[in-house]
């Protein structure tokens, strides 16, 4: 140490020289200087006023964890502690989703370090650490926003109870392939509730269910195309099978049941009719046999009884099944049933038939059925009714089918 530091005099002098530099406005040679001197409070000072000069929140932190280390006085390090917490918070809040959790109890806990308990408290509960916000609040003395923060608390558990209780009987009801139940109870809790979890489960049997009426089954090993309901209709536009050809109408003809129980298929008053053996339809045709048609004059259809009370349809080289009522899928019957929102592809186990089977449970009297579900008659055996994974209609939505 020179002789004149050893008075005092050396410190003296490099305070001037700091004390000019600041005074000039060069903050970071003043900062050099009084650090020189053996003067950290007044550095650590310095670079607090540098922090004010700073556009960016990030820059100011900076200076702020800068004075924090080198200042000694008890005054200077609470200040330079405080505004770096206090700038932290000011960062969290304006990057909002994006931030991590680490960075946000960071955050909380240099704010409670400095003091400022309810912005730890709201940091914290930005984490989710509730016991940690309970325990910055109660160091503020917000004895209300501590109370009102246990009614919430306790208002998130009660309904995440209730949540998880929805969820698992959703699960339930899927499982056992209940799904119009598994929907409903959805529907009952987000009619209350903006919940994703509970949407992301409905969506999901949504994505999965058969909605038909054409659909893709394997019965008893043979995988064919079927077209369910009590009436199949043709057409360009709104009809059960739509085929894209201008010559043809929007529903064009209609296959049903007659109230004797005969097959038989209209024209519904088409502009370019539909003929049979060159002869037009002026009426309602019943079906006995196998029969060959044109319509629109441009597309043939071959019909065909078959037995089990089914008919085979050919269309434009693609061949479907249509029961013209309830399909007979062993004991059990397949039946198409339309409703709002959606519609459902439902098994029915008539009284007196054995009861089916989906893996280990045991199927309530109706159920609605799903891509990839197996229906077999006893517990884990072998399926008698695939739904095949694949199965869907080009037009999903509206359930209709597209024949190029």
């Amino acid at each position: 140490m020179r002789f004149f530091d050893r008075f005092g005099w050396g410190r003296e002098d490099g305070r001037r020289k700091a004390a000019a530099k600041e005074l000039a406005g060069d903050l970071a040679a003043a900062v050099d200087l009084y650090l020189e001197a053996d003067l950290p409070d007044e550095a650590a000072r310095v670079l607090l006023l540098r922090a004010d000069a700073e556009p960016t929140p990030e820059r100011r932190i900076a200076f702020c964890a800068a004075a924090a280390r080198i200042a000694q006085s008890d005054t200077l390090l609470t200040s330079a502690r405080r505004r770096k917490a206090l700038l932290g918070y000011d960062v969290l809040v304006s990057r909002g989703a994006s931030v991590m959790r680490s960075e946000v109890l960071t955050v909380a806990r240099e704010l409670e370090d400095a003091g400022e308990m309810e912005r730890a408290a709201e940091a914290y509960a930005m984490a989710g650490d509730q016991e940690a916000e309970a325990r910055a609040l109660t160091a503020a003395g917000a004895i209300d926003k501590l109370e009102e923060r246990l009614r919430v608390s306790l208002s998130e558990a009660r309904s995440q109870r209730d949540r998880g209780a929805v969820l698992a009987r959703i699960g339930d009801f899927d499982r056992v392939a209940e799904r119009r139940a598994a929907l409903e109870e959805a529907g009952r809790w987000l009619a209350t509730n903006q919940d994703e979890q509970v949407a992301d489960a409905a969506r999901s049997i949504h994505a999965r269910l058969l909605t038909g009426p054409v659909v893709d089954l394997d019965i008893g090993g043979t995988s064919r195309r079927y077209a369910l309901g009590d009436e199949l209709t043709i057409g360009r536009g709104d009809a059960t099978i739509v085929i894209p050809s201008r010559a043809i109408s929007r529903v064009h003809v209609r296959l049903r049941r007659n109230p004797r129980g005969d097959v038989e298929l209209e024209d519904l008053g088409t502009r370019n009719g539909t003929t049979l053996a060159g002869a037009r339809l002026s009426g309602p045709l019943i079906i006995h046999g196998e029969v060959r048609l044109v319509l629109g004059g441009e597309v043939p259809c071959r019909i065909l009884p078959l037995e089990h009370d089914v008919c085979e349809l050919e269309l434009a080289g693609t061949s479907l099944i249509a029961p013209l009522g309830e399909l007979s899928v062993g004991p059990w019957k397949l039946r198409y049933e339309r409703a709002e929102p959606t519609s459902f592809v439902v098994l029915r186990t008539p009284p007196g038939a054995p009861p089916a089977f989906m893996g280990a449970y045991h199927l309530a009297a109706e159920v609605e059925l799903c891509r990839g579900d197996t229906v077999g008659l006893a517990r884990d055996g072998e399926p008698i009714v695939r739904v095949l994974a694949g199965t869907a209609t080009a037009n999903f939505g509206s359930g209709q089918a597209r024949f190029q």
